[in-house]
């Protein structure tokens, strides 16, 4: 036995739609839905843009999962009017998908985006970005899968939760999911910096970032920052050095916190604006 309401209801008359930042987005929805649960869940977001816009390829299917249990938790308050912040993905899975539960969303929403959740849930921690794999490791199109799951995934919640003027949704919906792509591309394990005009300092950092373990030596640098001549690379290491942005290791030169610092708060907002 269930019972069904209308998701959306009827919505104010349409008004010149606008875009949203995170922080504006949160608080609308933080009107209707627990905050905590939006907040999480829109960081989570977040993060899975940042990290994949930089090439970091297994936190973004890890903030993958992270968004999953926000979002599952969000929807679970949107179907049973409860709010749960410690219900598992796979408790609000089987809640949902139970038929014999009394339900607020219609089957085929619970379903699709139970479907979605499970995916990239799933994927986080089977392809080695949770457990060590012998056999599988967080690459670019698994992580560009969680990417656009999860814009999916927000979209479709905003579509069901979001008591807003049709225009209002649709703007911000478009807004998620438009193309993103990463900095750095990288072919037969190969990366390229992919930003024109950069800098030789943001392009040593980017590589160091991109590369296993977050380390290269001084050879790997000057053939990778393709973007910048010999001479430039050198005088941007020892400037980084001098700021402790990387450090000197046996077996070349590392990234330090520092240095990831400057890449979140200072380089991603310069060449992958998001808001």
């Amino acid at each position: 036995m269930r019972r069904v309401v209308t998701q959306q209801g009827q919505r104010p008359p349409g008004k010149p739609s606008m875009k949203l930042t995170s922080r504006q987005l949160s608080d609308e929805l933080s009107k209707t839905w627990d905050p905590v649960l939006v907040k999480h869940a829109l960081e989570s977001y977040g993060e899975i843009q940042q990290r994949f816009l930089v090439g970091d390829w297994a936190p973004a299917e890890l903030n993958g999962g992270r968004l999953c249990e926000a979002l599952s938790r969000c929807i679970y308050q949107m179907d049973t009017g409860r709010i749960s912040h410690s219900k598992t993905v796979g408790e609000v899975r089987k809640y949902l998908l139970d038929e014999n539960q009394l339900h607020n969303l219609l089957a085929k929403d619970r379903f699709h985006i139970v479907k979605v959740v499970e995916v990239v849930y799933k994927l986080r921690s089977d392809r080695g970005a949770v457990h060590i794999s012998r056999h599988y490791n967080a690459n670019y199109m698994e992580s560009m899968l969680v990417l656009y799951a999860a814009k999916w995934i927000l979209a479709e919640f905003l579509r069901l939760a979001w008591i807003k003027d049709e225009e209002t949704i649709a703007a911000t919906i478009a807004q998620l999911v438009q193309l993103d792509h990463s900095l750095i591309h990288e072919l037969d394990g190969i990366p390229l910096v992919l930003a024109r005009g950069i800098s030789a300092t943001e392009e040593v950092l980017l590589l160091l970032n991109h590369a296993p373990g977050n380390r290269l030596t001084p050879s790997q640098l000057q053939q990778q920052a393709s973007n910048q001549k010999p001479s430039n690379v050198s005088t941007a290491i020892n400037r980084l050095l001098d700021k402790k942005d990387i450090r000197r290791m046996a077996d070349g030169l590392a990234l330090t916190p520092n240095g990831q610092q400057k890449i979140m708060k200072e380089i991603l907002p310069k060449w992958a604006p998001m808001k």
